[in-house]
């Protein structure tokens, strides 16, 4: 958790997140076709929209945001009508996003309001501070859905993580989990020794997980064995956890015009941090470079719980 705290209260991620992103800390949704990557704010909300549409709820639906960030994901998907119960493990991140939720609410017309019985599902979004691998606070089975956006590579235990997901879900619950592949092995091997080295120092100060975890009651690390979820990959391990239906796809193109841009504005940039040494300073420039080089994937993953299925895996 320390290093996640780091590396999103860093100066440069901060700013990033404002100004690239403008809060809505994820990468946006492109036609294959397009190049150009802005306007960037309309691209963040068809990603948004591109996940609402993978968990196939109808309105009313309750649902767990797994490291909502500022909340701006949560908000969008409470304004389409899902009850949503948002979690972060920043106590940064929970304030923003309960702020911001007090101001989308300050703008309800509550004239309206006042003259129906009906709880509206803006009403019922819920910000908590949270760790999605130890759910126990939201209960068994009582979720339609949970799904996450670029949040699962900072998981130390992430076959926990998906239990708990499994385990707070009603049978035929829904998931959708947007992410960029850091577990099939697939197209992001180093291809020489100085861009091994750029990856070694993007997964240390960018708080991205390395198989450390903790077994219970042992308060050292031990390492995770990455190879059988290297074999596996995301649907696998979802194969693993109980899920059906477990399908992917590869968005690698819809994401390609924001990476390509980036990759290619702050190359020079990246090359200065990586001869001075800035990394800790600086690893959002190193990270979008070096892994524009050697070829991410980015996915979206969907599962259900089976229909016959009760408590976790």
């Amino acid at each position: 958790m320390d290093g996640v705290k780091r590396y999103y209260g860093s100066l440069e991620t901060r700013l990033g997140n404002w100004i690239v992103y403008g809060g809505r800390a994820h990468l946006g949704y492109y036609s294959p076709d397009v190049w150009w990557p802005f306007p960037v704010h309309a691209a963040l909300v068809a990603m948004e929209d591109q996940v609402f549409q993978s968990l196939h709820l109808s309105r009313g639906a309750r649902v767990l945001d797994a490291g909502c960030g500022d909340g701006q994901v949560a908000i969008h998907f409470a304004q389409k009508g899902l009850q949503v119960h948002a979690i972060d493990v920043l106590d940064e991140h929970v304030q923003q996003a309960r702020q911001n939720v007090r101001e989308v609410i300050d703008k309800v017309d509550w004239n309206a309001k006042v003259k129906s019985d009906t709880v509206t599902p803006l009403d019922a979004l819920t910000v908590e501070k949270g760790d999605y691998h130890d759910l126990k606070p939201v209960g068994n089975g009582i979720l339609d859905g949970v799904y996450t956006i670029e949040t699962l590579v900072h998981a130390t235990d992430l076959d926990r993580v998906l239990s708990e997901f499994y385990r707070v879900l009603k049978p035929r619950g829904r998931i959708a989990l947007y992410e960029y592949d850091h577990w099939s092995g697939v197209g992001v091997q180093e291809t020489n020794q100085s861009e091994g080295q750029a990856m070694d120092k993007v997964r240390l100060h960018g708080a991205i997980s390395n198989g450390e975890i903790r077994r219970s009651g042992d308060p050292s690390p031990v390492l995770q064995d990455r190879d059988e979820h290297a074999a596996a990959g995301l649907v696998g391990m979802l194969n693993k956890a109980g899920f059906e239906g477990v399908l992917e796809s590869d968005i690698s193109r819809n994401v390609n015009p924001m990476i390509r841009f980036l990759a290619y504005f702050l190359y020079v940039p990246s090359l200065i941090v990586l001869v001075l040494g800035l990394e800790a300073y600086f690893i959002n420039t190193v990270a979008i470079v070096a892994n524009y080089q050697r070829g991410w994937k980015y996915i979206a993953v969907t599962a259900r719980k089976p229909a016959a299925a009760t408590g976790s895996r």
